[in-house]
């Protein structure tokens, strides 16, 4: 995998990311999941309803869900688990997600209920997400999925065992699942060219044709809403002036940071959402314009240059992607000095709270788009890093989720999708594929959308 994580407590701040959600999804089961074709499965809930208004949804859990703890998982304890995140007990940013939930409670021993005070659209796209379902996590997180976490060495690796004694797991082929983290892409490289890994989470897109003519690695791609962005800091100068990041965007030739970095697995995009997906809507392109750059830095008053403070995470392709925006602000006389660490700390702590002026984030795919819209441009966002405020656009983020007619929301959405090209907040730099790979002799495996690595049909065979 590209990353560690700080923690694995299971719906709390520091295990809210995308290693944290990938190895927590392996130990924990939510109540639903997004499958390979990104639709609503279920998971821990057999079956699930939802009232027409959107605001009361009943789950049926499943009668043989079992705790690694061996404590049967009934419904009192699902409903246990959303009222601790909101007790003030629970370090955790799944309450603003479920916000105006006014009840939940179990009306029968594997029957729960949910009862919001409006509709909230986004419901059960959000459980399938980062939502687990826990017993005791005090010592290390317990969960009803296929594997357990045995142990974890900083820096290192950590192994994840069968749940065996639960029979739901039974088919499960492999015993044991070995983590190892490698950041840059030499790194992953060389772990493949040792035959080192089965799977590979993120393989380099440069080099995924050259190791599959080897004979090394099978690589597939599947389309993905993850993004590599720029973020400005929208709090301060010089990017609290909404001209210099167009001045900035303008700078900026994206088909060349494709070309460098990714390749035919990146597309440029014009919004925060790839035009064709869902809720995407068609919007005016940004072009590569120079001279349009250099007269908004005049109009800013800036138009005798500047130096500025760029962060950036170690995981490629962040360094390189930093490296080349410095090249083409330089032209237009933007001097950008980036700071790149490692990650953790990048995440949640660099990020969200380090003062540069601009910064190179990965995004994973996000479940809905208002989950997208709440925690990155809302104000006081809990993703919203560059401190961006727009209260026409909160209006329209809240009027969205709470209407269920998809018509009128996706008009919505829309227009949320066209302040936030206006104000430029944040840039995507180009969307990309998930692109995943495994050894020759591994079968079972496929890429999953949202980046999810699911090892439950997995087979080893001879290489």
């Amino acid at each position: 995998m590209k990353h560690e994580t700080i923690s694995f407590d299971p719906n709390c701040y520091n295990s809210d990311s995308s290693v944290g959600t990938v190895i927590l999804k392996m130990v924990c089961q939510g109540l639903l999941k997004i499958d390979h074709q990104g639709q609503l499965a279920p998971d821990l809930a057999t079956s699930w309803t939802a009232s027409e208004d959107q605001r009361v949804f009943t789950f049926e859990i499943d009668r043989n869900a079992t705790f690694h703890s061996g404590r049967p998982c009934d419904a009192e304890i699902v409903a246990w688990n959303f009222k601790r995140l909101f007790s003030g007990t629970a370090d955790s940013l799944l309450a603003t997600d479920y916000a105006g939930l006014e009840s939940v409670r179990a009306t029968g021993r594997h029957t729960v209920e949910f009862r919001f005070d409006a509709p909230n659209t986004p419901f059960l796209r959000n459980l399938a997400w980062r939502t687990h379902i826990i017993d005791d996590c005090a010592d290390q997180p317990v969960g009803t999925g296929p594997f357990r976490l045995t142990d974890w060495v900083r820096n290192s690796h950590m192994t994840l065992e069968t749940a065996r004694g639960d029979r739901r797991w039974d088919e499960v082929s492999i015993d044991r699942v070995d983590v190892r983290f490698a950041a840059s892409a030499e790194e992953r490289i060389e772990v493949i060219e040792r035959g080192a890994a089965d799977v590979v989470e993120s393989v380099p897109a440069g080099a995924a044709a050259s190791l599959e003519s080897r004979g090394l690695l099978h690589s597939e791609a599947v389309p993905s809403l993850q993004k590599s962005a720029l973020c400005f800091n929208c709090a301060a100068p010089p990017f609290d002036d909404p001209r210099m990041r167009q001045a900035v965007v303008h700078a900026i030739n994206r088909e060349r940071l494709v070309a460098a970095t990714i390749g035919p697995q990146g597309r440029i995009v014009d919004g925060i959402i790839p035009f064709g997906e869902p809720w995407a809507c068609e919007l005016e392109p940004i072009t590569y314009d120079l001279q349009k750059a250099r007269a908004l830095m005049r109009e800013a008053g800036y138009g005798e240059g500047l130096t500025i403070r760029g962060a950036s995470t170690n995981v490629a392709p962040m360094p390189k992607l930093a490296q080349l925006v410095a090249e083409d602000l330089e032209v237009i006389g933007i001097k950008l000095e980036t700071a790149v660490y490692s990650d953790p700390p990048w995440w949640p702590y660099v990020y969200l709270m380090a003062p540069w002026n601009v910064a190179f984030q990965g995004s994973p795919a996000r479940p809905h788009i208002d989950t997208y819209l709440g925690r990155e441009f809302r104000t006081g966002g809990a993703f919203n890093a560059g401190r961006y405020s727009n209260p026409a656009l909160d209006r329209i983020i809240d009027e969205a989720r709470r209407t269920p007619d998809p018509v009128a929301q996706a008009s919505l959405y829309a227009d949320a999708q066209r302040i936030i090209r206006q104000d430029l907040p944040v840039y995507i730099l180009f969307a990309s594929n998930v692109l995943v790979g495994w050894r020759p002799g591994v079968e079972g495996f496929a890429p999953h959308p949202m980046g999810v690595l699911d090892l439950t049909k997995v087979r080893l065979g001879e290489q």
